[in-house]
């Protein structure tokens, strides 16, 4: 087995290691339990963007303060009620 270091942030650190330890467990076998599926998995293939969409990139202006899901949940509802 080899050691590897990783340079996380220490509010990070710690946040982990309380997590592993509420499911006991420790860091070392979570990050092995939770990276073991994404590895397994074949990489995703990103489809090309359409010139057309390509095209639009940067053409809307939002607010800073912009939700975008909340702006979604109203439509959707102004929509369906």
């Amino acid at each position: 087995m080899s050691t590897i270091t990783l340079t996380l942030d220490d509010e990070f650190i710690a946040q982990a290691e309380a997590y592993a330890q509420r499911m006991g467990t420790d860091l070392a076998t979570l990050f092995t339990t939770t990276m073991r599926p994404l590895i397994a998995q074949p990489p995703r293939r990103r489809r090309p963007i359409s010139p057309a969409v390509a095209a639009l990139a940067g053409s809307l202006s939002v607010p800073p303060d912009f939700d975008y899901k909340t702006a979604l949940g109203d439509a959707l509802l102004e929509k369906y009620l």
